[in-house]
């Protein structure tokens, strides 16, 4: 199967085709310079590189958060723009998950952690049961004190530092080495690859036009215009 796959939720920003779970071709760039004017060309890019027209890709897949409110508006719409004509199915995967799936034969429990600013952590834990990821924690925004609290005492665990914010220098200082993993810079073939797992377990998102960001925390803007309205009363 060929699956064409994007991450936009941090500031490095990947899209990838892959066939049967294999990288075929992969893209990189950074979500912070102008990314709703160069993802839709790069995924042209990619197709047109392997000779593929978008009814031609089996499966789409994105990343669907949390992460960067407009990254993940932008990933989701374009990806979603361009299956528009071609119908195929579409899988959201969660960035913590993403950032978990690369460490599945580690054999541990892996807490994938993404900086929310603020003081607080977007944090999730999955072990692999019969080579499927289930969720031990389900992702959660937690004050960082106690997500660290609640998430160093699990035997063996892994972190996963999702890269953003001063959360790594934090870990290293409060857990040993061999308790760390890197961040995959790039996560696009990751979101592919739990995307095609996903749906040849029959577990795909159906329409894709009501595929959803997960944002756990409420965008800046809304949280402002609540805050406005309730001043207004």
């Amino acid at each position: 199967m060929t699956v064409l796959a994007v991450d936009t939720t941090a500031g490095d920003a990947s899209a990838a085709v892959l066939r049967d779970g294999e990288t075929a071709l992969e893209c990189r760039l950074s979500a912070r310079d102008g990314l709703s004017a160069l993802l839709a060309p790069t995924l042209e890019f990619l197709l047109r590189s392997l000779a593929l027209a978008p009814e031609q890709v089996d499966l789409y897949a994105a990343a669907v958060g949390p992460g960067l409110f407009t990254g993940i508006r932008v990933g989701l719409a374009t990806l979603k723009g361009m299956n528009f004509a071609a119908g195929r199915p579409m899988v959201g995967v969660g960035t913590l998950e993403a950032l978990a799936f690369p460490f599945a034969g580690a054999r541990r429990t892996v807490v994938p952690l993404i900086d929310a600013r603020r003081g607080q952590l977007y944090a999730a834990a999955y072990d692999w049961v019969a080579g499927e990821m289930r969720e031990r924690l389900a992702p959660s925004l937690l004050p960082a004190d106690e997500a660290l609290r609640r998430l160093a005492p699990l035997p063996d665990a892994l972190f996963v530092d999702g890269g953003e914010g001063d959360l790594a220098e934090r870990l290293r200082g409060e857990l040993p080495p061999a308790r760390l993993a890197c961040r995959p810079p790039f996560l696009a073939a990751a979101v592919g690859r739990l995307a095609l797992d996903r749906f040849r377990r029959g577990r795909s998102a159906g329409d894709p036009a009501e595929l959803r960001p997960l944002y756990i925390r409420k965008p800046d803007a809304e949280t402002l215009g609540e805050r406005n309205a309730r001043g207004a009363d």
